[in-house]
């Protein structure tokens, strides 16, 4: 594993890339933002550990430009401020995890753990799906999900997101809503009675869908989430991959 570390303090970047070393294995420092971006483009490296207030570039701008080459890095931010705003900032440009100074060194090899369990079940997902693109499974899944729904409620949905996510399989249905349950709503207004409804509608289904599923990637699934909001005009699914 190759670990980029960018801190503009001298000792806190000697010290923790000195501890990063004797546990993790090849590490990289750099002293500003524009720093670490010239030595991620050299070097590729697996995970990130970035400050966010530093000369030259700062953090968040590092990570953006990185992420415009590595959508997927693992990136863990470090910062003395606990500022809601900036961590919100932080999570919208794809961060894993923020990291309060001063470092807790257990915190942080937790968290390089998290990145290595995260790292073993991409490659456990590639390797289920190496005979197949992804993407190709996505569409055949949203097909035959929104048959089901056609056949099962009389009522096709407006729209059907797939996305298959490691070890998840993600399913979005877009205004599914029935005739019935639609004149139930205007009638009572209630829409926990709706929604409820529609959660055991798919608690019915469940070795239905499981089994769909199941025929189209070749691993059998479970359900793991099931969320309905009447108000988004969303169904969601959530499947576990069983392996």
């Amino acid at each position: 594993m190759k670990i980029l570390y960018v801190e503009d303090e001298f000792e806190a970047r000697e010290a923790l890339g000195k501890y990063l070393k004797r546990r993790f294995g090849k590490i990289f420092t750099a002293v500003d933002g524009l720093d670490g971006l010239s030595v991620f483009k050299e070097q590729n490296p697996d995970l990130i550990i970035v400050d966010l207030y530093m000369p030259n570039m700062d953090g968040l701008e590092m990570i953006r430009e990185v992420k415009k080459i590595a959508p997927e890095v693992f990136v863990i931010v470090t910062s003395a401020v606990d500022d809601v705003e900036v961590i919100l900032k932080s999570v919208d440009i794809g961060i894993n995890k923020y990291l309060l100074k001063p470092i807790d060194p257990v915190e942080l090899t937790g968290a390089i753990n998290e990145y290595l369990t995260f790292a073993a079940h991409k490659q456990k997902s590639e390797e289920i799906f190496e005979t197949e693109k992804r993407k190709q499974l996505e569409d055949r899944i949203k097909k035959e999900f929104t048959s089901f729904l056609k056949a099962a409620t009389g009522k096709g949905p407006s729209g059907v997101f797939v996305f298959i996510d490691y070890d998840t399989i993600e399913i979005k249905a877009f205004d599914a809503i029935t005739a019935m349950e639609k004149n139930m709503l205007d009638n009572c207004q209630n829409s926990i009675i709706i929604e409820q409804y529609r959660k055991l509608f798919y608690s019915i289904n469940e070795n239905v869908i499981c089994d769909l599923v199941h025929e189209i990637i070749g691993s059998r699934v479970k359900f793991q989430h099931v969320e309905v909001s009447l108000e988004s005009h969303i169904n969601k699914i959530e499947l576990q991959i069983i392996r």
